[in-house]
């Protein structure tokens, strides 16, 4: 099983490395006049730098802007501001914190089952008994 996962991961990350070569990369290169549509397969992502975000958005990838209201150009076009939360105890992966990694706690410890996937998709009020 593991090596079957750690294949699908490679061809994946490959399928994902051809697309960014053969879609993306032109675009960034050679920006267009006017934002392309976002392609809706993609995940998107967040960031801080808004010369390489507005680089994004005009390239169609979705992307959503971290920063504080006064540091937003004029030239920028907000369509939906949003207030970031982060739960409590959800597992992100590890993080830096001064340059030491540092796991996120976990919320659920349990096989994976459609119970699971619920409980850490929405936002957590019950438990995950219920």
């Amino acid at each position: 099983v593991a090596f079957v996962a750690q294949l699908q991961r490679t061809l994946l990350d490959i399928h994902t490395l051809l697309n960014y070569v053969k879609i993306l990369h032109p675009l960034l290169a050679s920006p267009p006049s006017k934002p392309m549509c976002a392609n809706p397969t993609w995940m998107g992502c967040f960031m801080r730098n808004t010369e390489i975000c507005e680089g994004l958005y005009f390239a169609g990838v979705p992307v959503w802007l971290v920063c504080d209201d006064e540091f937003i150009p004029l030239t920028m076009n907000i369509i939906h501001p949003v207030w970031l939360t982060f739960p409590d105890s959800i597992v992100r992966v590890m993080y830096l914190e001064r340059g030491v990694s540092k796991p996120f706690l976990s919320i659920f410890c349990s096989p994976g089952s459609l119970l699971c996937h619920y409980h850490t998709c929405q936002h957590y009020e019950g438990t995950p008994t219920e």
